[in-house]
Formats: structure tokens, sequence, C-alpha cells
């Protein structure tokens, strides 16, 4: 039995969107390849309650480190940033150090753990939490999963007129830090093809997507466009734009349909007779299910689109823009891909009025998904040999 110790500052939320659903996943995968799997958390916000992810890892297997200290250059440097985007200044401290978001003492904290208990594999997860990798001993396989290409992040901000300072880093920096893991994890063919150009060849790179259970391909019988996603401000973007441009060419069209917008973003678009709001649901599958298609109208982003890959595990007719899609090849297409306007709002007047097509998205995404699962396993396998 492997024996993986994962490190993330984000705790796991089965029930979450997005990243903490990841972590998730991926300990499932692991659980299922007969890992046994030790969670270091590192505290870091004080919003985070941490005792459902105890509860799924085990208590014998959760372990915490107070990442809350930072050196006086790092404090500093935070504090200006502040004070810069309270300020709407850009530029200065627009980019992050690979080491800032973790804490000093991390060092001496790994030694100890690593005297305690032995570890096959050391996980960590983003480039940010590299640094507990710097002192795992040699005979151990280091691996990061990257979750995003933070080399992109601060053009993705801009591009959405995201003005706070996230975690960005340059691409220098970003190569730095994932050079400490003999395994470096992209989330989508496009960022590991972007990961194997700025390391060197004895880092190995290799794509783990999103494993989630396959529904089998079926059409409802209703009329109803489904968006399911987070405030996440690129979602926020993409929203506003549909209900500004795409909504009114639907509605000159005459073809019924039904706007149902579900999750957290709904707290950020205001209320309107033109769709229907359901806040955060507790029944994911019944809101898929009741779905005729889903659409994806966020047009920047990094990383895997969570959003993508849990409608096509569903086995759902979906409509995105390009970046909805990067990094997922398919023999067949799962989804009408369309950036411009008219395109994008012809292709939800076909599915909603072609059985046909819609099934025949369906049955794509359905063996899309099968497949997707099968290469995810295989990564995860090559890792653990």
């Amino acid at each position: 039995m492997k024996k993986i110790l994962m490190i993330s500052d984000t705790i796991i939320l089965p029930l979450e969107r997005g990243n903490r659903k990841r972590v998730y996943n991926l300990v499932n995968m692991m659980r299922a390849h007969g890992c046994e799997v030790d969670f270091l958390f590192l505290a870091t916000y004080p919003e985070e309650d941490p005792a459902l992810t105890e509860e799924f890892i085990g208590k014998d297997h959760f372990i915490t480190f107070d990442n809350k200290k930072r050196t006086f250059p790092v404090f500093l440097k935070r504090k200006v940033r502040k004070a810069l985007e309270l300020l709407h200044i850009p530029g200065l401290f627009k980019y992050f150090s690979v080491d800032e978001k973790i804490s000093p003492e991390i060092g001496n904290f790994m030694k100890n753990l690593l005297k305690e208990r032995h570890y096959d594999v050391v996980w960590a997860e983003y480039v940010y939490t590299s640094k507990a990798l710097c002192y795992v001993p040699e005979d151990v396989t280091k691996v990061i999963d990257t979750v995003n290409a933070f080399t992109f992040k601060r053009q993705m901000y801009e591009a959405v007129g995201y003005r706070n300072y996230e975690f960005a880093v340059s691409k220098k920096e970003e190569a730095r830090g994932l050079a400490r893991a003999d395994w470096v994890v992209a989330i989508q063919e496009e960022e590991e093809k972007f990961f194997r150009s700025i390391l060197p060849e004895q880092v190995r790179v290799c794509t783990i997507g999103e494993n989630m259970p396959v529904s089998e391909p079926y059409v409802a019988d209703t009329d109803t466009i489904l968006f399911l996603g987070s405030y996440y401000v690129v979602n926020r973007e993409g929203v506003k734009h549909f209900i500004d441009k795409i909504l009114p060419i639907l509605k000159q069209s005459g073809v019924p349909y039904h706007v149902k917008l579900a999750g957290t973003i709904c707290r950020h678009i205001p209320d309107s007779s033109e769709y229907e709001k359901l806040g955060i649901i507790d029944d994911i599958d019944l809101a898929y299910k009741d779905a005729r298609l889903v659409i994806n109208p966020v047009h920047v982003g990094t990383g895997l689109n969570i959003k993508t890959i849990e409608a096509v595990s569903k086995a759902k007719p979906l409509v995105s823009h390009s970046v909805g899609v990067r990094g997922l090849s398919a023999d067949q297409p799962f989804a009408y891909v369309a950036d411009d306007d008219e395109a994008y709002a012809k292709a939800i007047l076909t599915l909603l009025q072609d059985d046909e097509k819609a099934m025949e998205l369906s049955v794509n995404a359905n063996t899309f998904m099968k497949e997707y699962i099968r290469k995810n396993d295989m990564a995860l396998q090559d890792i653990l040999r």
C-alpha cells in the first residue's frame, strides 16, 4: 500500500465547486488505487472550518500546520500591495514570489513530521505550497498538482477589469517552484504543454483532470437553459455578457426557453423576469436532470473549467465559448463551441428544438467522459509506480 501525504491550504468540501472538490476527487482516486492518504492542512484563513475535511480524511490522517506567519519583507510587501489595491494603482507588486503564501516555519515542521511518518509520495496542491517539498527525502516521490498555470492569472484578471491583487507569478518564478517536484500534474492538456516548455527534462509532466460519475445519454423534455457556478469574477462577467448580448437574440427568435442560474453566482446577478435565480441548491443532480442544455458563457480563464466537466459528466448538451473547453481534446465534439454572440445563440436554439442534435451531444459527452477518466487513472498509476 502506497502512503501519500497531501498538502493543501484548501479544505475539502465534497459539495463545493472548483478547487475544493478537486482535492476531494483526487483523494478518492488515490484511495481507489489502494493508497492510504494523510492530509496536511495549511491553516491560513480564519474563516476556513476544517471539520468536514477531518471527518472525510479521518482523525488519525488529518494534520494541521499554522500557516499564518510571514517574513518581514513579505509582510511589508503585502501591506503595500493592499494599499495599492485600495488606491487602484496597477503594476507595482502585481506578481508574487512563489513562496509568499507559506510560513517560513514550514521547514522545521516538515522535517519533524517526516521523522515521525514515512511516505512514498508527498503531493503538494498548487505551486505556492512547493516550499514544503524542499524538506522531503530524495527517495520519496515529490508531486505538485498545479490546478492552474499562475503565469497567466494576472492577464486573466486584467481582461475582465478585475483590479484586486490575487496570486499570480512570473513564468520564471513558476518554473522555479515547479522544478522542486519529480512530477508536475497539469489539470488539462494545454497547460501540460506549457509546463513542459518551462521545465527541465528530468521533471515529468502529465495531465490528471477531474474524475466524476458518468451519466447515461438522455435529453430532457424541457426548455431549461442552466448555468451553475460560483461568484468567481470570470463567472460573473460571463453571465452578465450572456444576459446583455445573447438573451436578447433568444428572445427575438420566439423559441420558448427558461434560463435558470444556480450557485453563489446568484448573489451577484440582479433579479429579473428574464431568468430564474435558484441560489445554492441541495440537489445538483436534479438541476442537471431538468436542464435541456447547459451553458458555459465564461470567455477568459486558466486551469480546467469545472463547469464544463461537470456538465459533460452528466451527459448534458453543452454550449460553451472556446475557453470553456480549452485543453480538452476529443474525437467527436461533446459541446457546441462558439465565440460569436449570434453563433452562440444559434447553438442554443438548435439544441432547444432538435432532439437528434441534443442526443448526439449527450452520447458524445458520455463517450468522452469515459475515455477522459481512463486517461486520468493511467496518469495517476504512472506517478504511483
